[in-house]
């Protein structure tokens, strides 16, 4: 089964038994590969186009010097600063909280105001200074805070990439603060967001398997793309962050144990209109390839 999202896909192949008793929700204790696929599979949805139309958007960074005691001071502080950027315009919030390397939450988000708000031009100030006073006692000065504008599409797809597609295992993910027992739910949203359901299609087994080939050097091309680009720009950073990529992307499918590498699925964010035309390629090829209706 592969399922496009209009900014990525997911395949595999689905339990062929699946009556199981789903387990309870237990209490969160930080980031989950299960957690990090619902985000995930949220962002992928998310029609970029329409969200850019008739609002301005700011990504925002907020981070503090004094760890909280608890979660649930976290996420007090974290409804309150909601309270007063909503009570500022805001229509739309998405965020998103994770760990510095010294232990410290710090929260990510993407603030929507509509187009002309009287606050929309300086939300991003208006989110900061809401911040700063009611994380005051933790220590979190003007400075320490960051911002971006989210231009249209591209900017949102831009926000994506930095701060929503990394995994549980990821350090800024991994693990809680010394001392919390919980950490409460890690990434949510406010407000109407433009999100748009997938596409699903029944592929045969060996189509699968070429899919996962396909993504794979679909990716390893679009890392060369990033790596040229880099260079170009003679930005050591980013040719860095692009060898990393291109070496991931290139051992993605290496898999040691036969049994599981034949059933293990691909994810990556990938647009849409290419993961529709790698399908029709394979069908094009004779393979099995249907889409299913909802």
């Amino acid at each position: 089964m592969v399922t496009v999202y209009v900014n990525g896909s997911s395949a595999g192949t689905p339990p062929g038994k699946n009556d199981h008793l789903r387990a309870k929700r237990d209490v969160v204790k930080g980031w989950s590969p299960g957690a990090v696929r619902r985000h995930t599979r949220w962002l992928q949805s998310m029609d970029a186009d329409a969200l850019a139309v008739g609002s301005v958007g700011w990504a925002i960074t907020l981070t503090m010097r004094d760890c909280p005691e608890s979660a649930d001071e976290l996420h007090a502080l974290r409804r309150a600063w909601i309270r007063r950027v909503t009570r500022a315009g805001a229509e739309r919030i998405h965020w998103v909280i994770e760990w510095q390397r010294r232990g410290v939450p710090h929260i990510h988000a993407a603030a929507y105001w509509p187009e002309g708000h009287p606050n929309a031009e300086h939300g991003a100030a208006l989110a900061i200074f809401a911040w700063t006073a009611v994380a005051e006692p933790y220590v979190a000065t003007m400075s320490a805070q960051h911002y971006d504008s989210i231009d249209g599409a591209l900017g949102w797809l831009k926000y994506l990439s930095k701060h929503a597609a990394r995994g549980a295992r990821h350090y800024q993910r991994s693990g809680h603060p010394e001392g919390w027992s919980r950490t409460g739910r890690l990434w949510g949203h406010t407000g109407e967001w433009p999100v748009l359901p997938p596409l699903k299609f029944s592929v045969e087994k060996q189509a699968g398997f070429r899919y996962r080939r396909l993504v794979r050097s679909w990716r390893v091309a679009d890392a060369r793309k990033d790596l040229v680009r880099a260079r170009a720009r003679h930005d050591e950073t980013l040719v860095d962050l692009a060898l990393s990529r291109l070496v991931f992307a290139r051992h993605m499918l290496r898999c040691n144990d036969r049994n599981l590498s034949e059933v293990r699925g691909v994810s990556d964010w990938i647009p849409e209109a290419v993961n529709i035309d790698l399908l029709m390629s394979l069908r094009d090829q004779g393979y099995y390839v249907e889409q299913v209706a909802e």
